[in-house]
């Protein structure tokens, strides 16, 4: 009950400042912890020496991010709900949909797992295998397959842990399945021989551990909301609210998977180097972005239960300060890549052109950087408010609406260097655009001022009358 207390006054009462620490701090170690895991499994396949199995993991990837997309619509979504919901007060509500959100991941996931395991050589073909990689492919994704349920799963429970700022526990969940798959991997991959398959097992088997300690949390009834089965009901507004928040934020995954995709199309006609320069600098620009988007995770709950308390300065109050807070950290990691940009490329390989060709597409990369905080900040405080047009249009804009079409028009105009130049400004564009969504919702919130101020005289004086309508006083 005391730890339930505690989330409840970081929410509701804790300095703006030390509760966006208290709830993006974990939330971000988690997601780096996930960059890092990203980096260590293809490290590994890569000393294989096996440039077949590399490619059966690369196409797999997109096909395991939309397994994740699956669960996200869950997380986000009912998180988005049940934070609304908790600074409400309503605690049945927030527990209705906890447990809608749940077991529809459960049951969501598990549909997605039979479909790919029975169709999954048309998938691989689909995302691009060749009679070289199918059998790794098939090795890899059938494996992860099998566990995309707990996969699904534990990314949902992480969702609704940070929906009542337990992000902490959401951070170990997330944090401790990626651990043990770092683990994992050298004794699947080398020890046992196992090659892909047993990168594939890894991850599985972290990932289940990382479910099973975040469902720990519930079943341990140390949160605030509950996800029993005896709360679950199908309630269309639940499901409506969920879904108008956890579709735009799933879209949004699929979409930065794909603009990786056609990112490395466009590198191909400049030459294969800079197919492998440009992957290297995303996955290490990839920091950036993923602390800046766990910021805006972790800071989630912390505005949706503002909104629905109807604390309006509290939440411009956060959204004003996180903005400030990640803007100085992301600056930081962009002068740290762009003055060492050739040493953060040899980490990962010796090649001098690539080396050379990767540090001129970080250095390009690291221009954006300072604008990623405001952006992911704005994106998930919109998911907070339950604002699914404004945060489907954000999610969509980066890599959709913007990248692509600037990766054609500045690469057939400026050759690579306008191909380099593509990201960072569809960064910038994607900024503005959230900047100017937020500019007209704070009209919004001026107006629940006023309102407030005009109906709050009438109320008191119809308590100080002790009647129920205002009294007129002479």
């Amino acid at each position: 009950m005391k730890q339930q207390l505690d989330r409840t006054y970081i929410l509701d009462s804790m300095p703006v400042y030390k509760a966006i620490w208290t709830l993006g701090l974990p939330t971000m170690m988690a997601m780096l912890v996930q960059v890092i895991y990203n980096m260590t499994d293809t490290f590994f396949i890569g000393k294989l020496n096996q440039p077949y199995m590399v490619a059966a993991i690369s196409i797999s990837m997109p096909i395991f991010m939309l397994i994740q997309g699956f669960g996200n619509i869950f997380a986000v979504g009912g998180a988005s709900l049940i934070s609304r919901l908790l600074g409400k007060g309503d605690r049945a509500g927030a527990s209705r949909a906890g447990a809608v959100a749940f077991w529809s991941a459960a049951v969501v996931c598990t549909i997605v797992s039979i479909i790919g395991l029975i169709f999954i050589e048309p998938i691989l073909m689909s995302a691009g295998a060749s009679e070289n990689t199918i059998g790794f492919g098939k090795s890899y994704l059938f494996i992860m397959l099998l566990g995309s349920p707990f996969i699904g799963l534990k990314m949902a429970l992480a969702g609704l842990l940070r929906s009542e700022g337990a992000t902490r526990e959401a951070m170990i969940g997330m944090a401790s399945g990626s651990l043990l798959n770092i683990a994992l991997d050298p004794i699947f991959i080398f020890l046992l021989k196992m090659d892909v398959a047993g990168a594939a097992i890894a991850t599985v088997i972290g990932n289940i551990v990382g479910f099973l300690y975040c469902l720990s949390f519930y079943t341990r009834k140390r949160g605030v909301v509950s996800i029993s089965w005896k709360h679950f009901r199908f309630d269309r507004e639940a499901y409506s609210e969920i879904l108008k928040i956890g579709i735009p934020a799933s879209i949004g995954m699929i979409l930065t998977s794909t603009g990786f995709a056609i990112g490395n199309v466009f590198a191909a006609g400049f030459g294969d180097d800079v197919v492998a320069a440009n992957g290297v600098a995303k996955r290490i620009s990839n920091i950036t972005v993923m602390l800046a988007m766990g910021m805006g995770h972790g800071c989630q709950p912390l505005m949706g239960f503002s909104y629905g308390a109807k604390k309006y300065n509290r939440l411009l109050e956060t959204i004003k300060k996180a903005i400030l807070s990640g803007t100085i950290m992301c600056t930081a990691f962009a002068i740290l890549f762009y003055t060492f940009s050739d040493f953060w490329i040899k980490v990962f390989i010796n090649d001098p052109i690539v080396i050379e060709l990767g540090a001129k597409i970080i250095r390009s990369f690291a221009l954006g950087m300072p604008v990623l905080a405001a952006q992911f900040l704005l994106m998930s405080m919109f998911q907070a408010l339950g604002k699914g047009a404004q945060s489907l249009v954000i999610a969509v804009s980066r890599q959709g609406l913007f990248y692509v079409p600037f990766l054609a028009i500045f690469s057939s105009t400026w050759g690579f260097n306008g191909f380099i130049r593509a990201l960072p400004a569809s960064d910038a564009a994607t900024t503005l655009l959230s900047v100017i969504l937020f500019l007209f919702l704070i009209k919004e919130f001026q107006s629940h001022r006023l309102e407030r101020e005009r109906t709050l005289p009438l109320e008191l004086s119809g308590e100080l009358c002790g009647s129920s309508p205002p009294c007129d006083h002479r």
